[in-house]
């Protein structure tokens, strides 16, 4: 299945490139980096809906989406169109992303960053603090209960906001002893790429209410908004129909009816 396959590569990528000097220079650079924007107070004190816009090149289940995206540029018009955040997508084998993106889309806007990937290994941490990124991702699906623990509490060690995604309940199972106050709900099935906004509307009536939730995945139009905000989320993620948009900052206002 795709996400063991996933957690695989990444596994053995890691596995070539992590040595104990390398692990000690990113640990130094990554305690040393300056402050990151708070990515959590951008989502959590905006007085509407947040919308996080995302650069995400491909993906296994669209193909290749906009491979040639001028990162910046996307940047710029997210920004400008009012998304509270950008997400960038970094795997490189099915998203065709690059850790460089991060700080070219930093470089770009004011805007916090949150970097996509599939962290199964705390180097994994330390790089994305030491590209720009301003929060995580971190999938709950993909790592044991202890490793998420240990994750989310380095990522904070290094003041980066941990985004944990959940797309079922044995992953709000290994969360709920994780004081997050803003979590993910992952849309899409991991294992079978299928897609459906149920999945937000089942798991936030199983979340505490100061837990805040970003809907992920399957977001296409206003419908699909309005239906997620009756079901109480916080804010949404939103990254395919903003790519292949001719006019992405049109549909970020037609996606949030500004």
């Amino acid at each position: 299945m795709f996400l063991q396959k996933m957690a695989a590569i990444q596994r053995e990528e890691i596995s070539r490139k992590k040595t104990r000097s390398k692990m000690d220079e990113l640990r130094g650079r990554a305690e040393n980096s300056p402050p990151p924007r708070d990515f959590k107070e951008k989502i959590l004190r905006n007085d509407s809906l947040a919308l996080i816009a995302e650069i995400k090149k491909a993906s296994p289940s669209a193909g290749v989406i906009r491979g040639r995206a001028d990162v910046r540029k996307m940047g710029r018009e997210y920004q400008r169109a009012g998304a509270c955040a950008i997400s960038v997508l970094t795997e490189p084998h099915f998203f065709h992303g690059e850790l460089s993106d991060v700080m070219m889309v930093k470089e770009t806007v004011d805007l916090p960053i949150l970097q996509k990937d599939f962290v199964v290994d705390s180097f994994q941490v330390y790089e994305g603090r030491v590209a720009g990124a301003d929060a995580i991702l971190l999938i709950a699906a993909i790592l044991k209960e202890g490793e998420l623990g240990e994750f989310v509490e380095l990522a904070r060690s290094l003041s980066l906001y941990p985004l944990v995604e959940v797309h079922d309940e044995i992953d709000l199972k290994k969360i709920s002893g994780l004081d997050l106050p803003l979590i993910g709900i992952n849309n899409r099935n991991l294992w079978t790429l299928e897609v459906d906004l149920n999945t937000t509307e089942r798991l936030i009536k199983r979340t505490p209410p100061e837990m805040k939730v970003i809907s992920e995945s399957g977001i296409k139009d206003r419908a699909d908004v309005e239906r997620l905000e009756k079901a109480g989320v916080k804010g949404i993620l939103v990254g395919e129909v903003l790519m292949r948009a001719s006019n992405p900052a049109f549909k970020i206002g037609e996606l949030l009816n500004v």
